[in-house]
């Protein structure tokens, strides 16, 4: 087996400290963005995801036979997630506009 340079360990330590304030940064920049619900396109945008994401729905599919789709539960929860990845971004004043308005 190769060795590991205390240089290479560094430039390691380096890469992912960036990554790490990389994701960071985009997470606040997302946070600034979901969260401007006074513009109305944002609104209607993050309204739009909610109900295509099936969020207020059971993510649970029974067939004719009774039995558990199981496929489609997997869809259905994999959908709801992009909606709950969003939601854990919001402010609750901004949950309290999007899922509580007509």
């Amino acid at each position: 087996m190769a060795e590991i340079t205390p240089q290479e360990i560094e430039k390691r330590k380096q890469e992912l400290k960036e990554a790490h304030e990389k994701k960071l940064r985009e997470e606040k920049e997302a946070r600034l963005a979901i969260n401007g619900v006074e513009n109305p396109n944002v609104r209607k945008v993050l309204q739009y995801i909610m109900r295509l994401s099936g969020y207020q729905l059971n993510p649970a599919a029974i067939g004719s036979d009774g039995e558990l789709k199981h496929t489609s539960l997997e869809y259905n929860v994999g959908r709801q997630s992009v909606y709950h990845d969003l939601r854990r971004l919001m402010s609750a004043e901004t949950k309290n506009i999007v899922e509580r308005s007509e």
